[in-house]
């Protein structure tokens, strides 16, 4: 028979019955079976929930009321026995999305997904995970940089038992997998790096200060305000940042903006010489590109503070390197760690945290010793050095956290009994205007970010019941589809 409707004129000529399981809201194993149509080339299963009602239906009034479909703006919902039963998200297409397990798969496959790192994990070395924890922690940095910290003495006493280890038996990140992966190159086109032309840019900058270059990063995703809820309208929000980067130590400032004109790009100029000078450096020249760095304001704001600027050929982006490197390197870890959040805790997932995770993929590049000196960005900008505690200190960014109730920060502060004493939160990294010890927290019902220092990391997201969440993305994949009346499935 040839099917019509979203399937596309699939000819199908095999029938047959699947049993399959997944979880409830509630984490609760929910099995049925249904009659499917099998096709050995679709490429995704499409379940059409009206003709699955139906063929399960009692043949009672009250059944046909229990069970039952709902459609909303923003979700759907599955009904059944008189419960609502699953939650289900829209995908590109406008479709619900659910994930299907084989019979005795999902808690199992689950487990595994989201517990990685847990000591049951037997797919896993001890060496690899210490390999894997300190890779989380310092914001996905290479594993030959992480043996390298642990070579110098800047991380725990457990790393040191990764200098018995050859880099090669590390683990894979898919994390890094999805946010670093680049083309590969052909075998026709030869590419030489030219780092000594990276180094004549720099060449002659011993001071901090001496020269600054500078570019901006534009974002089309629009970006929440940190001192906010995160409910501004679109044109309030930050569109992308001004990004500094000193020539003598590497060190790389970032100013958000919510517009890239003029105004908000020399009191991003401002900002960036006021933390400057609080650190006892004193900016003299500019390298910028072209735009908005050679309008008359901002020429006039650089001339009023004794300063000069230089800019790179039109079309020759290669003379701002330095600038153009920065920029990439911050986005690409920035970019892995949103997506290691959202592998690990995916129903918190809002691009709109862009601004946190790329103010912490900063600070986490310039607290991070040079591989090849073993000095910080931070410690030649400042001239000072570092005992490496940040390092030690950090967690995964996006990881849940649970923070002590307000009433119980105080010293003699009480609850009542039977009332949870902490609250399931999310960690979106470390403000510059606090300690280390403190971080900053993401209410996940309201929104607002606060800086707490009472708190509990779940490093590794390791629920002791998998949550629903995590059907979204991983096992196969079945859309609900309105006009195929019965299930489509793949070989």
């Amino acid at each position: 028979m040839k099917l019509d409707g979203i399937a596309g004129g699939v000819q199908v000529e095999f029938v047959g019955t699947a049993t399959w399981e997944t979880l409830d809201d509630s984490g609760n194993i929910v099995p049925f079976v249904d009659q499917v149509f099998i096709h050995e080339d679709l490429p995704t299963r499409l379940l059409s929930l009206q003709a699955f009602l139906a063929h399960h239906k009692d043949g009672t009034r009250t059944g046909a009321l229990q069970d039952h479909f709902r459609i909303y703006r923003d979700r759907s919902e599955w009904h059944l026995r008189g419960k609502k039963l699953l939650t289900l998200g829209y995908d590109r297409s406008f479709l619900p999305r659910i994930t299907l397990f084989s019979k005795g798969e999902a808690i199992p496959t689950l487990k595994a997904l989201s517990n990685v790192l847990h000591p049951s994990n037997q797919n896993l070395t001890p060496t690899q995970k210490i390999w894997q924890r300190w890779h989380f922690k310092l914001g996905h940095v290479a594993y030959s940089h992480i043996q390298k910290l642990a070579l110098g003495g800047f991380l725990d006493r457990v790393s040191m038992g990764l200098l018995r280890t050859k880099i090669a038996n590390h683990p894979k990140c898919s994390a890094c997998q999805f946010g670093k992966q680049t083309r590969l190159p052909d075998e026709t086109t030869t590419t030489i790096k030219r780092e000594d032309h990276l180094r004549s840019l720099k060449e002659g900058q011993l001071k901090p200060g001496d020269q600054v270059f500078c570019d901006q990063l534009e974002s089309r995703v629009r970006g929440r305000l940190l001192h906010t809820t995160g409910r501004k309208p679109d044109k309030d929000r930050f569109c992308g940042a001004t990004i500094f980067v000193d020539a003598a130590s590497g060190c790389i400032p970032v100013e958000f903006q919510v517009t890239l004109n003029a105004t908000d790009s020399i009191n991003a100029l401002d900002s960036f010489e006021r933390s400057s000078l609080h650190m006892g450096v004193s900016v003299k020249p500019y390298h910028t590109d072209n735009g908005i760095f050679k309008s008359k304001r901002f020429i006039h704001e650089i001339m009023k503070n004794s300063q000069s600027i230089r800019y790179s050929g039109v079309g020759s982006k290669w003379q701002n390197g330095v600038s153009e490197g920065a920029i990439s390197i911050i986005a690409s870890r920035a970019h892995t760690l949103m997506i290691h959040a959202a592998l690990h805790w995916p129903e918190v997932e809002d691009a709109s945290l862009w601004p946190l995770a790329v103010s912490h993929a900063v600070q986490l590049h310039n607290h991070t010793p040079n591989s090849s000196s073993g000095i910080a960005p931070i410690e030649v900008f400042t001239c000072t050095t570092s005992d490496c505690q940040f390092l030690r200190n950090c967690h995964p960014w996006g990881c849940p956290a649970y923070a002590l109730q307000p009433r119980l920060t105080s010293e003699g502060g009480k609850l009542p009994k039977w009332q949870p004493r902490s609250r399931h939160r999310e960690f979106v990294g470390y403000s510059p205007v606090f300690a280390e010890s403190v971080s900053l927290i993401r209410n996940l019902t309201m929104g607002h970010i606060s800086p707490q220092y009472h708190i509990i990391f779940d490093d590794w997201c390791e629920p002791s019941i998998p949550p629903m969440s995590l059907l979204h993305h991983n096992g196969p994949t079945c859309t609900s589809s309105n006009d195929s009346r019965h299930t489509l499935m793949k070989a």
